[in-house]
């Protein structure tokens, strides 16, 4: 007889963004049904977030196992991870790497308390897993695991495809365009990505939403195009040359991965997830170097070759290390685990 389906509540900070995209992907996983609670409707928390929290705790009793996104999101969450079969994915140490001084270290503190109290806590990278050692410290981390994040790889498209998406967005069939795909925030640093392309000669199609975007579209010129959020990133990734990623922090990119599988040269900023996730497949430019991001661009906009090559290498990666079905495994065996310890749990006979 088949084993019913046992259920997961994901709670995530909000709607959108490479939150949701993992969870998408898990929600392929057999054997397990899925729900969503988002603590607050959009990036900034509002008024709405004791009522998101509330609705966590009275669906969280409802499904076997609790999944919560983020250590903003985690430290809000502490009483449920306490007291239910739990897993934390951390997401890039968010709330810990944008606040400084006193703010920080509570943020740290509240950090070791969701390491404690979760049965397990998902690090996307092992540079994750090395920064989460070294600010809670080894006995604070030792439930903690690394499961990289994974994506599917795409079929790539046809020569007609291709050509049909790029005489849709107006590019020439000579002309080499990056592409650029995440929020439009201040630590994403777009602005960097349009001058630099800008200033290489290179078009760049820029993807999403968020409050620099009018400063971009007033910078944009003739070669750069501001498509903002759009449903259909693949047939953009597959109309592109190349790739770019200007952050100044990063979890493991999923947009960076999925340019990879669809066989795009990557330009990254030299942060520690960046630099994992492209191994050799890619060139990686110190953080804020504009001018070394301008010679990156200029140096594969001018080598078919190079585009070629580092885009094989990509593809290739991404099967190797980041494809999705072995995250999907590895998540699954640690639902299982944690599901598994507290049937023991509740089993265990008291001692005399």
């Amino acid at each position: 007889m088949q084993a019913p389906e046992r259920s997961v509540l994901h709670v995530l900070p909000h709607p959108g963004g490479g939150g949701e995209t993992y969870v998408d992907l898990l929600e392929e996983m057999p054997g397990y049904r899925f729900s969503r609670v988002y603590l607050a409707p959009g990036p900034r928390p509002t008024l709405a977030l004791a009522r998101g929290l509330l609705e966590a705790a009275r669906n969280t009793r409802r499904h076997d196992l609790l999944h919560v996104h983020g250590d903003a999101a985690a430290a809000l969450c502490l009483p449920l991870l306490a007291t239910r079969p739990s897993v934390v994915t951390l997401h890039g140490l968010n709330l810990v790497r944008r606040l400084g001084g006193a703010r920080r270290r509570a943020a740290a503190l509240a950090l070791r308390a969701v390491l404690r109290a979760a049965d397990r806590t998902i690090c996307v990278s092992q540079a994750e897993r090395e920064e989460l050692l070294r600010i809670a410290g080894q006995a604070a981390t030792e439930r903690a695991l690394v499961i990289r994040n994974g994506v599917r790889v795409p079929p790539a498209l046809t020569a007609n495809e291709r050509a049909v998406a790029r005489r849709e967005l107006g590019i020439a069939e000579d002309e080499v365009v990056g592409i650029w795909v995440g929020a439009l925030g201040e630590h994403k640093r777009p602005l960097a990505a349009v001058r630099a392309a800008r200033k290489a000669g290179v078009g760049l199609l820029v993807v999403g939403e968020g409050p620099l975007r009018t400063e971009i579209e007033r910078e944009a010129g003739d070669r750069v195009r501001v498509l903002g959020q759009r449903a259909d990133v693949p047939r953009l990734l597959g109309a592109a040359d190349l790739f770019v990623l200007t952050s100044q922090r990063e979890g493991l990119s999923v947009s960076l991965l999925e340019a990879m599988a669809a066989g795009l040269p990557a330009v990254v900023t030299d942060l520690p997830e960046n630099v994992e996730a492209v191994g050799g497949a890619g060139i990686t430019v110190p953080c804020e170097d504009d001018d070394a991001l301008v010679a990156a661009l200029s140096r594969l906009a001018a080598d078919d070759n190079e585009r070629a090559e580092l885009g094989k290498l990509a593809r290739t990666r991404i099967l190797e290390v980041f494809e999705a079905d072995r995250m999907l495994r590895q998540t699954a065996a640690l639902y299982d685990e944690v599901g598994m310890r507290q049937v023991r749990q509740k089993t265990k006979k008291p001692q005399p």
